[in-house]
């Protein structure tokens, strides 16, 4: 069966900025679709229609802050990594943009070269913090400001806590990640000593508290 690339939505409401990230993303070979939005009602009816692997968007839109449009993107498509493209250099907003869990952040000024940077490293499931704003991420993480587990966990770590999240079982997640159990299970004490937690149940709050993983909930858009 033919692997099917990654799909991106890109949400800004400065058409030369769409076309110029478009003309970027469409010139990597394992980005699939590319779709524009110029506002949130956009990108929501775009969201209905297609399931992102990534959505890069600015936090400054007609109809609606990109801050909620990330709240809605998380409920509606909670598997979807999200890049923030944006011209503030404000510490008090990238503070917010970090705490909402982007998993991503590039300024609008950013060359090609970062932009596929970041769009392959959120895609491998690792987050992606330009220059400027790497130093602002650390501090928080320093004056622990910041929950910032995503960053601690491996890959596959991820995957577990993915599906304990969505109730199976460790046999269940053994076969449907295609490794052994005892292997789970090493993933599991891994977990829970990331989290500081003494169970499953304390996990996966921690986990949700955090916007690792979402609880899928119908919405109103």
């Amino acid at each position: 069966m033919e692997y099917e690339k990654p799909a991106v939505l890109l949400v800004d409401d400065h058409a030369l900025i769409l076309q110029g990230i478009k003309f970027v993303v469409e010139g990597m070979s394992e980005i699939g679709e590319v779709c524009l939005a110029s506002s949130g009602v956009e990108a929501i009816r775009a969201m209905k229609s297609k399931f992102f692997q990534v959505i890069i968007l600015d936090i400054e839109l007609p109809d609606v802050s990109g801050f909620e449009l990330m709240e809605i993107i998380r409920h509606m498509s909670p598997d979807s990594r999200i890049i923030i493209n944006t011209m503030h250099e404000e510490t008090w907003i990238v503070k917010k943009m970090i705490r909402m869990g982007a998993d991503g952040i590039t300024l609008k000024s950013a060359n090609t070269e970062e932009i596929r940077s970041a769009l392959k490293t959120v895609l491998n499931g690792e987050k992606f913090f330009c220059d400027e704003f790497n130093s602002i991420r650390k501090m928080l993480r320093l004056n622990g400001d910041t929950n910032d587990y995503q960053s601690l966990l491996t890959k596959r770590e991820l995957d577990v806590l993915k599906a304990i999240s969505a109730g199976l079982q460790t046999k269940e997640i053994a076969e449907s990640l295609h490794v052994s159990v005892n292997t789970v299970e090493s993933h599991r004490k891994s977990l829970f000593s990331k989290f500081q937690v003494r169970n499953v149940v304390e996990l996966v709050v921690k986990a949700i508290d955090n916007g690792i993983v979402h609880l899928k909930s119908r919405n109103k858009f």
